[in-house]
């Protein structure tokens, strides 16, 4: 490998995640701390965390991966899994409600408080299937990056990141989760921006950026067909269907998620977050993205690996030394992925089995024991989340086959027990043995229809069937029936909904794609702005 001087900016990246990781964990005395930000976090934060969690190597490369070889029909993907924020914005409040009345730190939590403890554990058990596979995925990522860009081997690429990133989550926490996602984010968005106004440059050479850019469907379109820049090409409404089922439970009651509602300083605050999330990634980092696959198809069509798109790109379009910094972005989307990932798993074998056995036993729980205990455990599966991603060969593989099984058993009784009070445990119980048995068996044998769907029907069967034939006292189903959807929030989820549908009509006509880029543009650069100024410090007004 030939050493270029630009290469010093992944490696200064790397050690200071690790000292962000060591200087957070000093302030790290509760569980509460280093599970949930101490309930504190704010807007900033808050956006930052979940965008970056969502929006990890499995977006930037998987996706913009499948662009390149499919074409922009694949954008249905990316706005299947934004959507699932309308389903956040109406069950999020509920849940930081809970929150603020019970101990709750993780989703087994919840469904111990709705259903039963045996409940909880079978959510545990699934729930570590999707974190540890969503944790493979980035790593195999992390690898894909550094082979490429780089020349190093991906497995030592894979093992080099991989002790970073478990270093800085097992002494952060949380709260060093989210001001790593914070930098990561800006980088990230910022970089998108920079790859698509120079991509499109690259394709009209002898243009102005403004005019490349306003034009730059045209060029899209003479390069690859209208096949290939069709958004409705090679769609279907099965396809639609199974992949919003499948990344529906991972951006709604994933533990991922739910640790984040859990930390917003109020409800108000994790609800406007949600709608905001359906813009950014449902329409700017879907179109975004996209328009990164199809440049990257239009000026490397050749390309060995898809899936090195983005960061191939960055490094052949702008400048080695900003394209550095953007494939660092990337790199950290990648790790930022991993890290919620490992807090979550590591979260749910203390907190909900560790924990939850000590007090079954009648034990008290040591804070500081029981962070220790928690450490230790995020250490072990990062090396489990290593092994699978050295095993498998694909990031969107893995991410989709365990998020598909953690759909079909979780989805349908977390819903459920939110929106339903007459589900019980005994309909819990049915809905996750029969949902994830389907998917699982579906995924061995192979069948015509997506294994995800046929894993929720089977849910949905299993879990209402049961709960009517054999009826249970309802007092938990009545403490979850709270409303904290207000006024305001109907006025804001319109303004959404009517931008929301607005730019998806408009990316079937090819004409208005320069309307669409410069909204994408504008609403990134908006976005990444924003990130920095809500994380300053509000000035107090004293009265």
């Amino acid at each position: 490998m030939e050493w270029n001087s630009y290469y010093i900016i992944p490696v200064v990246y790397l050690i200071l995640m690790i000292i962000v990781g060591v200087v957070v964990s000093k302030k790290q005395d509760t569980r509460a701390d280093f599970y949930v930000a101490g309930n504190k976090m704010n807007s900033g934060l808050l956006f930052s965390t979940i965008f970056s969690t969502v929006v990890g190597a499995n977006t930037y490369m998987g996706f913009s991966g499948m662009v390149y070889t499919s074409g922009f029909s694949v954008m249905w993907m990316l706005v299947a899994a934004g959507s699932a924020y309308f389903v956040l914005f109406y069950i999020s409040g509920k849940i930081r409600r809970i929150a603020q009345e019970f101990e709750v730190f993780t989703l087994p939590d919840i469904m111990a408080l709705r259903y039963s403890n045996f409940v909880a554990y079978l959510t545990t058990l699934f729930s570590l299937v999707a974190l540890v596979g969503g944790a493979g995925g980035s790593i195999l990522g992390i690898g894909v990056i550094l082979n490429s860009i780089l020349g190093i081997d991906t497995t030592v690429a894979i093992l080099i990141t991989s002790v970073v990133t478990i270093v800085y989550t097992t002494f952060g926490g949380l709260m060093g989760v989210a001001l790593t996602d914070w930098i990561q984010s800006i980088i990230m968005v910022l970089g998108l921006v920079l790859v698509i106004i120079f991509g499109l440059q690259a394709l009209s050479p002898d243009s102005s950026w403004l005019y490349a850019t306003t034009h730059g469907h045209e060029s899209l379109n003479r390069v690859l067909g209208d096949g290939f820049i069709s958004v409705t090409e090679s769609a279907t409404f099965l396809m639609v269907l199974a992949w919003a089922i499948t990344f529906l439970p991972l951006n709604t009651i994933s533990q991922t998620q739910i640790q984040r509602v859990y930390s917003a300083k109020s409800v108000s605050t994790i609800q406007r977050i949600s709608l905001l999330m359906v813009w950014f990634v449902a329409l700017f980092m879907a179109f975004g993205l996209a328009l990164v696959g199809g440049i990257g198809k239009a000026l490397i069509p050749d390309m060995g690996n898809a899936e090195t798109v983005f960061p191939m790109l960055a490094m052949e379009v702008i400048n080695p030394w900003i394209g550095m910094i953007i494939v660092t972005g990337i790199l950290g989307a990648c790790m930022s992925t991993v890290d919620s990932n490992l807090l979550g798993a590591g979260i749910h074998v203390t907190r909900d089995i560790y924990e939850k056995n000590n007090v079954r036993k009648g034990k008290e729980i040591n804070e500081k024991h029981t962070l220790l205990i928690t450490r230790w455990t995020l250490v072990i599966i990062g090396v489990l989340s290593t092994v699978a991603a050295v095993l498998t060969p694909s990031i969107m593989e893995l991410l989709l086959m365990t998020q598909k099984i953690f759909a079909g058993a979780t989805f349908i009784p977390i819903m459920l027990g939110l929106l339903w009070r007459k589900a019980n445990t005994n309909g819990a119980i049915s809905g996750m043995l029969l949902g994830g048995g389907a998917t699982v068996t579906c995924q061995i044998i192979g069948t015509a229809v997506d294994p995800v769907i046929v894993g929720i029907i089977f849910s949905l069967a299993g879990t209402v069937g049961a709960s009517l034939l054999i009826r249970e006292e309802n007092a938990k189903g009545e403490l979850f029936q709270v409303k904290t959807v207000t006024n305001k929030d109907i006025i804001f989820l319109s303004i959404i909904l009517i931008g929301y549908v607005s730019f998806l009509i408009g990316a079937n006509f090819v004409n208005v794609w320069p309307v669409l880029i410069i909204v994408t543009l504008l609403g990134l650069t908006l976005g990444a702005v924003l990130l920095v100024i809500y994380i300053l410090p509000k000035r107090r007004i004293e009265s």
